[in-house]
């Protein structure tokens, strides 16, 4: 598919809104691919603003990863923040993302990475701004498929209206999985339509298709089952586990903003789970097992990351970092070298 900048549209509205720096783009480490030779598009929303959402560990990871399989493309998308957004209706500009400013109903995948509930309304706006339809079931064949994932979609039934699939736990191999699967459908000349690349998605364990399921509640509003529609469809959804963190070292070159955000360092995930079973806390649940990177494999992040940005700060990142059975041994080296 081919698809026309939209900046020479968007650009005369910069000057009237605020911040219009965090709308244009090219930053360092930023990856502009050709969007017609790819054989999979995906766009990457953090339903946030830009300050909020550049910073973001996950966006981070899934854009680098595809990014450096060739036959893929992954741009960014973030939240319009409204002064831009009434000007984009006015003069018909849609939702567009970072890299080339296509517009999004252009991808063929629109990947949206929750970290809380408050970005559901976000989606929404982002949706009606690309010019795609709100509810999956309203979406034509020429629609993205519409994919959540994130500890906010972890139970994405509050959403299961507006998406087409969701991915529970970790999304590094997710993603992959999911860009081969559009790749095949694509290949094969799209047998059975969006329903038939919905259908496999679901079929492959690899997503939850929420229209592929039927769900009840009780008279209280409580859910009470979620059933497949038919056999072929799993009775219950896997989450994806990462297991060996080790091999997967992202991001190792994270993009440098333009505009402030709120976090401006360099962040390491040096492991993921958590061993304390807080009854409060999700990402304690969701997560487990513990899974830790090595003081070498943390190292080496660390250095590859500061010479690939320029950034002065790192962040040891988890949820409870002083748990990593080589916190003292880290920190000490880290402390040392820099």
């Amino acid at each position: 598919m081919t698809a026309a900048s939209l900046y020479p549209r968007l650009e005369p509205l910069l000057t009237q809104v605020a911040k219009p720096v965090q709308y244009i783009g090219g930053e360092v480490n930023s990856v502009s691919k050709p969007f017609a030779e790819a054989e999979v598009s995906w766009a990457l929303m953090y339903p946030d603003a830009y300050e909020v959402g550049q910073p973001n560990q996950g966006l981070a990871i899934l854009y680098e990863i595809l990014n450096e399989t060739g036959w893929l493309v992954a741009e960014r998308t973030f939240s319009i923040w409204p002064d831009l957004a009434a000007l984009m209706r006015t003069a018909g500009v849609p939702q567009f993302t970072w890299e080339n400013h296509l517009p999004v109903r252009a991808f063929d995948l629109l990947g949206v990475s929750f970290s809380t509930e408050l970005g559901y309304t976000n989606l929404l706006e982002a949706l009606d701004l690309s010019g795609i339809a709100l509810h999956s079931a309203d979406r034509g064949e020429d629609e993205p498929i519409v994919i959540a994932g994130g500890h906010a979609a972890f139970n994405p039934e509050p959403i299961a209206d507006f998406i087409d699939a969701a991915v529970l736990g970790d999304g590094e191999q997710a993603a992959m999985a999911v860009s081969k699967i559009v790749r095949d459908w694509k290949a094969e000349h799209r047998p059975g339509g969006r329903q038939g690349l919905l259908l496999r998605l679901a079929t492959s364990g690899v997503a939850y298709v929420p229209s592929l399921y039927e769900v009840s509640y009780t008279e209280s509003g409580e859910l009470a089952a979620v059933a497949p529609r038919s056999a072929e469809v799993p009775s219950r959804v896997a989450k994806h586990t990462l297991m060996e963190l080790d091999n997967w070292p992202y991001p190792s070159k994270p993009i440098v903003p333009l505009a402030e955000t709120v976090h401006e360092r360099y962040s390491v995930e040096i492991f993921r789970g958590c061993t304390r079973g807080c009854r409060f806390c999700q990402a304690g649940m969701i997560t487990r097992p513990v899974r830790e990177r090595n003081i070498q494999t943390v190292g080496a992040m660390v250095a590859g990351g500061i010479a690939a940005t320029g950034l002065d700060e790192v962040g040891l990142l988890s949820l409870s970092s002083a748990d990593h059975s080589e916190i003292g041994p880290i920190t000490t080296e880290l402390a040392d070298r820099y």
